[in-house]
């Protein structure tokens, strides 16, 4: 099934003899899996951040593996991100380890192991393919090579050890091995080739739906082809056109689900620069950026900020933009001299596209984007210490450049290793995380966002302003930072600071009604009961069968002393979602505290316990107010 290009000096020998490659194969998979374990053990210990907490700690969607769950796993949800296979995995792990956030770290790194193995055979028939020139055994030292390299990376901590970035160690792992089963299939025959296809098609389906930017995995295998075979890769395609046919159609599919959920989440976000085409330029920026993450930094944050120029069109810009181009040309140049690098770059090129904010998102560059894309570096550093390991001089002994070559190897190796150790420890917790992130790029936003959520989870409520105000100067439009600063100072008793940011954040986001809530909850702890009662009005008045808006108006109604409307409103609550235990707590507390009717409370509570009875704390609560009301009998 392989096309060969004209002239080769002679063809591609992709099988190695099993019984010497096996035993070298699997000792590979064994130093990878032992790095892999050594790098991140301490991770383990990590809590959860407050990134997590929405995905992990407070999702209802990952506490049952029932079919009717894994079913609305699999649908789409309004405003959220559709990653089914990230959440479900989710959901497997709280049948272990419930909220333990070690059995979590665990898998993570169980994932990351296997997308490293995965990689290693990848770039072992890859360097086959593309180097058919080099010897067999060149190709198994350059997919060590590069997989440790890969394995030990420090750009990879945040997909590894965020707990909420599993989507990229799923992604990853599928990406790989969907890439993997490719090379296999294509150059067989018959069912073979038809079993392998259709296992490429299935696992590149499953790393989409881990994460959405897995879309680009056609463009991979264009270019793969290109590179392989550039005077006939068109007959290729003419030849397989279901196959591409087929991966081009999940492509486009899943091209426009992201689309309508990041339009529906509020995930893309106004131009950069004010224009598409500031925005546009502003790319190259992030580009580049991205290349450095990998090539030159040795201090890796959870936020970044790209220092770009005002105006726009500058001396600096128009450089980046030069620089952009003669990479290009220079990788289109390769192909006829080195096709490796043409593969590499549009490889890196293809992978970090949807992160390149030519439809603007709210992160510019973060580690996590160049996951996959980081491969070609990894891939190309390999090749690099295979051939200075292959070096003969007449000047020297015959093992010295094999001697220096693993010398300089094991030193970048142990240089990585360093600082991906180093970098696990600051995500131990939300402080220790945002703490840094803030120290690095002060100008970020999302770091002071982030650093004030957890101040605010703190008590430290003068911080907390502090951050939310640089969070909301650097990027105005940020409704969850202006939602939260309204919250703190109202906590600093700040009223007419709180009502104008929660309002602000309304005006950004008037379709979240998490915002309008919290104003209802202001206006109540400011003892402005008529306002907070039409807050929840007019939210009830748009979404009657709302549990939580009854279940806030009931308490509003208690704190006011009006009971039987608080009753009421309480009872529908629990009505509309019987599993949740807080209605029957509170009724309870209504009936003992405030009407003096013991066998209600008592009820009450001993329904809470009997629906719910999962929430161990609080229904151990509960069962002592029983014990206390049946002692007074």
């Amino acid at each position: 099934m392989a096309d060969e290009g004209k002239g080769s000096a002679r063809p591609i020998n992709f099988e190695f003899q099993i019984r010497r490659r096996f035993p070298r194969a699997l000792t590979a998979c064994l130093v990878l899996a032992l790095v892999v374990s050594l790098l991140y053990f301490n991770s383990l210990g990590n809590q959860f951040t407050n990134w997590d907490d929405s995905m992990i700690y407070e999702n209802p969607q990952i506490r049952s593996l029932s079919w009717e769950n894994i079913s609305k796993i699999f649908k789409f949800d309004k405003g959220g991100t559709y990653q089914p296979v990230r959440v479900l995995s989710y959901a497997v792990d709280y049948q272990f380890w419930k909220l333990n956030p070690t059995g979590y770290h665990i898998t993570n790194t169980l994932l990351y192991m296997l997308t490293c193995v995965i990689i290693f055979f990848t770039i072992s028939h890859l360097s086959a393919s593309l180097r058919d020139q080099a010897p067999p055994e060149s190709h198994e030292r350059v997919g060590l090579f590069g997989s440790l390299l890969f394995a030990v990376h420090p750009v990879h901590v945040e997909a590894v050890t965020w707990l909420a970035a599993r989507k990229e160690v799923l992604q990853g792992f599928f990406f790989f091995l969907a890439f993997h089963l490719y090379l296999k299939g294509r150059k067989e025959e018959g069912g073979k080739r038809f079993l392998y296809l259709g296992l490429t098609l299935f696992v590149f389906l499953l790393a989409t739906l881990s994460k959405p930017s897995a879309i680009v995995f056609p463009a991979v295998i264009l270019v793969y082809e290109i590179s392989v075979s550039r005077k006939r890769w068109l007959d290729f395609i003419k030849r397989h056109w279901v196959f591409i046919g087929v991966c081009i159609g999940l492509s486009i599919f899943f091209s426009l689900v992201v689309l309508k959920v990041m339009f529906e989440a509020g995930g893309i976000k106004p131009y950069r620069g004010g224009t598409f085409f500031n925005n546009l330029v502003i790319s190259f920026y992030a580009f580049l950026y991205n290349i450095k993450l990998l090539l030159f930094t040795i201090n890796y944050s959870a936020a970044y900020t790209i220092p770009v120029t005002n105006p726009i069109l500058s001396l600096r810009t128009f450089v980046f933009i030069g620089i952009t181009l003669i990479i290009f040309g220079l990788s289109l140049w390769s192909l006829r001299r080195m096709k490796v690098i043409f593969f590499c770059f549009f490889f890196f090129l293809i992978t970090i596209f949807p992160y390149l904010n030519l439809i603007p998102i709210s992160t510019l560059l973060a580690d996590r984007y160049v996951f996959i894309a980081s491969f070609s570096y990894c891939f190309l550093l390999g090749i690099g210490f295979d051939r200075f390991y292959g070096l003969r001089s007449k000047r020297f002994s015959e093992n010295f450049f094999k001697l220096l070559s693993v010398a300089l190897f094991l030193f970048m190796l142990a240089g990585y290793s360093f600082m991906t150790i180093r970098q696990n420890r600051i995500w131990e917790n939300s402080y220790t995380l945002w703490a840094d992130a803030v120290a690095k790029a002060p100008e970020s936003n999302s770091a002071n966002a982030l650093m004030g959520v957890v101040c605010m989870e703190l008590g430290m409520d003068n911080e907390a302003a502090k951050y939310l105000e640089k969070a909301v100067q650097i990027l105005p439009y940020d409704y969850l930072s202006r939602n939260n600063l309204g919250i703190v100072y109202g906590r600093l008793g700040e009223r007419d600071k709180a009502i104008k940011e929660f309002m602000t954040a309304i005006w950004l986001k008037p379709e979240d009604n998490t915002i309008k809530v919290n104003l209802s909850a202001f206006y109540q702890s400011q003892k402005e009961y008529q306002k907070a009662e039409e807050v929840l009005k007019d939210l009830l008045s748009r979404d009657a069968k709302n549990a939580y808006l009854h279940y806030r108006l009931g308490l509003l109604y208690k704190e006011m002393g009006q009971y039987d409307s608080a009753l009421l409103e309480l009872t529908k609550s629990m009505e509309l979602a019987p599993h949740i235990i807080n209605p029957y707590e509170e009724l309870g507390n209504i009936y003992a505290s405030r009407l003096r009717d013991a066998e209600k409370a008592r009820s009450y509570y001993t329904k809470g316990i009997e629906a719910v009875p999962e929430a161990r704390s609080r229904v151990e609560q509960l069962r002592w107010m029983v014990q206390d009301l049946e002692a007074y009998r």
